[in-house]
């Protein structure tokens, strides 16, 4: 009896453990190859008005007065853990929920964007929305206290404000407010912005991804060609995807920036809606989407990373 109990879970436990995997690695891809953008975008939002001309001007003065590691680079190490944490338990988190709505539907068959595997059915774009809002939920739990240190080591002017590293800006925010309310600072803007955004996120790849394999005729392909193939419809649908869910919750993205950076009791330590009345009162729509420029330029390279690793592992393990 229990030996049969062993068998019956190995697959269901085989599978988490290649999305986890996979989900690591893909978090890794996006983290690195966006970082630098990522630093520039939070210096944007961060800084009072008329401090950059724009993101160019942001990216040459942090280098030439901060150097490129300590510049563009400071606070990496923090969201490389966090970044590979919550990509591998956002996947898994999707890839188990995606998986329960197809049981519980059984005429619908995961197709390949979904979880590596080519099916006879078409996933519904409704069950990747849902499985993307709940996987948001969980990823929001790791994010806020990981986005907490990063964006306060990013808009710190010299690597001397934090000598201690990431330990040191949790250290501080525990003693300024205490355990819950100091590592839990922007958590309600991190949901805001991960469970829309985690929906728009897998269902604009997966629709994208449906419609490639609608249009493209891998019948008769080499193996080569069909990896190819694949590895390109993921960079392209991977970086749109990220790019559109951006460019849709910048501004929750800029609100939790600054209440994040926020000293306690200043007047930037206010909720999401008066966060967002005081930037508009600053100025307007410019305000709510500071940081736009890097921000897009760096979700295509850095979502098309993200997804490339995660099929091409997914593929690799079977």
């Amino acid at each position: 009896m229990h030996g049969s109990s062993q068998e019956a879970l190995s697959p269901a436990a085989s599978a988490a453990t290649r999305e986890l995997f996979a989900g690591f690695a893909a978090g890794a891809a996006n983290v690195t190859s966006g970082y630098p953008f990522d630093t520039v975008k939070v210096r944007l939002q961060s800084a009072p008005p008329g401090a950059y001309r724009g993101a160019l001007d942001c990216a040459v003065k942090v280098v030439r007065y901060e150097g490129l590691r300590r510049g563009l680079f400071r606070g990496l190490s923090s969201p490389l853990v966090g970044g590979t944490l919550e990509t591998g338990v956002n996947y898994l988190v999707y890839s188990r929920v995606l998986a329960m709505l197809a049981s519980s539907a059984p005429s619908a068959v995961a197709g390949g964007g979904a979880g590596g595997a080519a099916g006879p059915g078409v996933t519904p774009l409704s069950h990747v929305a849902v499985a993307g809002a709940v996987a948001g939920v969980a990823l929001s739990f790791i994010l806020g206290p990981t986005e907490l240190v990063k964006c306060r080591m990013q808009v710190a002017r010299s690597s001397a404000r934090y000598p201690g590293g990431p330990f040191q800006v949790l250290q501080e925010a525990v003693a300024a407010e205490g355990w819950v309310r100091g590592l839990t600072r922007g958590l309600g803007a991190t949901l805001a912005r991960e469970v829309p955004g985690n929906a728009v996120f897998f269902t604009a790849y997966e629709a994208a991804r449906q419609a490639l394999r609608q249009t493209s005729d891998l019948q008769g392909a080499t193996t080569r060609r069909a990896d190819l193939q694949g590895a390109l419809a993921a960079i392209l649908c991977g970086g749109a995807a990220g790019t559109l869910m951006w460019a849709l919750v910048l501004p929750i993205d800029v609100a939790k920036t600054r209440l994040q950076t926020a000293s306690p009791g200043s007047p930037w330590d206010v909720g999401l809606m008066q966060q967002w009345a005081m930037l508009w009162r600053e100025g307007g729509l410019r305000s709510l989407y500071a940081g736009l420029t890097p921000t897009l330029v760096r979700a295509f390279p850095a979502n098309a990373c993200q997804w490339l690793a995660w099929e091409a592992i997914m593929r690799g393990l079977g």
